[in-house]
């Protein structure tokens, strides 16, 4: 009797629901190469940065990551990646840290995210050992000609992929108050900055903006980081709806993972 060869079919349930429709939307609309919409109305986790970055974790658990340097960012929603990752072993994979540290111990500071991130990968890490904000530019241009500066700079530049997430200027920004002051902060915002990636702030429209804060700001410059292949923002709340679409507008994401209240918005305003 001849024997039937037997498909098996395997259904994978994810541990979330996305909205596939939106994806494609937005997808096109900012000409994407990859954009993860998810649904948060029907998830029992009230917390949007709670669950982008369980998300977003999972995501990584199933990306290939060997022979691969990442840089990462800051913020409370990479920190939740970070405590969200299933520990795995991976091949030459390199984390770099982006910018400068913050102020505060904490799941937050790019400091702790680099070593938790290396420690769960089982990855080399590299370190920028510095404040994100020094006092002023010459201390800075001594910091980047420094053998670190040098070790840094060239990690970044041999960087595939970058993540990061994004500050709302309207509730502070993604750098520490104690590394910025309130004034500080008013002066950036009457110059009219909505967001911030990685302490460099932005326009409505997506221009970055030339700052005092700038000058003084210890971080992966934007032309470095528009030249890594896969610059990946994590960001939800309804609160972030301006400063996600001005980085949209600035060309400089390939891909977005936010929630669907955010995404409508993106949607629905020009």
């Amino acid at each position: 009797m001849r024997d039937h060869a037997k498909v098996v079919l395997s259904v994978i349930s994810l541990p979330f629901e996305l909205d596939g429709e939106l994806q494609q939307q937005i997808k096109r609309k900012y000409n994407l190469k990859e954009v993860i919409i998810v649904k948060s109305s029907t998830s029992k986790i009230t917390n949007i940065r709670t669950l982008l970055g369980r998300v977003y974790a999972f995501y990584m658990g199933i990306s290939p990551l060997d022979d691969c340097v990442l840089g990462m960012g800051v913020g409370k929603t990479i920190g939740q990646i970070v405590e969200n990752l299933v520990p795995m072993r991976t091949k030459d994979l390199h984390i770099v840290q982006l910018m400068g540290g913050l102020a505060d111990v904490s799941e937050q500071n790019p400091f702790t995210i680099v070593q938790e991130t290396c420690r769960k990968l089982e990855a080399k890490g590299t370190y920028l050992t510095s404040f994100a904000l020094v006092e002023n530019e010459k201390i800075k241009d001594s910091i980047y000609n420094s053998a670190m500066g040098h070790q840094i700079r060239d990690m970044w530049k041999k960087c595939k992929k970058a993540l990061f997430g994004v500050g709302a200027i309207e509730k502070g920004t993604l750098l520490s108050p104690k590394l910025v002051s309130t004034e500080e902060l008013e002066k950036i915002k009457k110059l009219g900055a909505v967001g911030d990636i990685l302490g460099h702030c932005f326009n409505k429209d997506g221009d970055f903006m030339n700052t005092d804060l700038e000058k003084r700001l210890v971080s992966i410059p934007i032309d470095t980081l528009s030249n890594i292949p896969d610059r990946i923002a994590v960001a939800g709340g309804e609160y972030k709806s301006r400063a996600i679409q001005g980085l949209l507008r600035s060309g400089l994401l390939t891909s977005l993972v936010t929630d669907e209240i955010v995404a409508k918005k993106l949607i629905e305003d020009s």
